[in-house]
């Protein structure tokens, strides 16, 4: 590789790290808000094809779209651990 190219790789690595840096941070939101607005306490990542998800304290094993979550507070329903876990994907 030209020394030109190696810069632009270096850039690009340290932009693609900077971004990864804030969707971690942006996860870590979700999940405190999660747990501020429900009481469940989890933790929330970015599956591919899945997107961002919330997974419960209580079974590491699972993931829950934030999407579906936000879809059943939208249509009325409480947001409790009993809900999330009755309505994972595996």
């Amino acid at each position: 590789m030209k020394k030109n190219q190696i810069l632009k790789l270096k850039q690009a690595l340290k932009k693609a790290q900077k971004f990864e840096n804030q969707a971690q941070m942006a996860a870590q939101t979700l999940a405190a808000l999660i747990e501020e607005f429900t009481g469940v306490i989890g933790s929330v990542d970015h599956l591919q094809g899945d997107g961002f998800g919330f997974t419960p304290e209580s079974n590491n094993d699972t993931h829950v779209g934030i999407d579906e979550i936000i879809k059943w507070a939208d249509n009325g329903e409480k947001i409790t651990e009993e809900i999330i876990l009755d309505r994972l994907s595996f």
